[in-house]
């Protein structure tokens, strides 16, 4: 008599937290697919990518300046003073660029986007 009121306990116990389990799976569910969330994450994940082009295009231009720098001849002095303040600036803009592109990074994932790829 004893195993089966502890066969029945036991089967009535596995019964009542099935339905607690799915609840609880569909409502992690509803979280990762909910279409705000992923709507918000696509802007940001985007506007990173557009910092990011911008980021690489300003190194690039930083790696041309350098060049005509060290290709310049010395006789050229005010084209070298030019080339040394747009170095500066450059230089400046790819910082503040990078700073933003980390800033990005960290909202996205405070944002809580799933599946990111950084």
């Amino acid at each position: 008599m004893g195993m089966k009121c502890a066969a029945i306990v036991g089967l009535l116990t596995l019964l009542t937290t099935l339905p607690v389990r799915s609840q609880v799976d569909s409502a992690v569910r509803d979280i990762i697919t909910d279409p705000n969330l992923s709507l918000r994450c696509k802007e940001l994940m985007e506007e990173r990518s557009q910092k990011v082009k911008v980021r690489q295009r300003l190194s690039d231009l930083l790696q041309r300046n350098q060049n005509l720098l060290k290709n310049t001849p010395a006789m050229r002095v005010q084209m070298k003073k030019r080339l040394e303040s747009s170095h500066i600036s450059v230089r400046n803009e790819l910082y503040l660029a990078s700073l933003q592109v980390q800033n990005m990074e960290e909202t996205i994932i405070r944002s809580g986007c799933p599946g990111i790829n950084l």
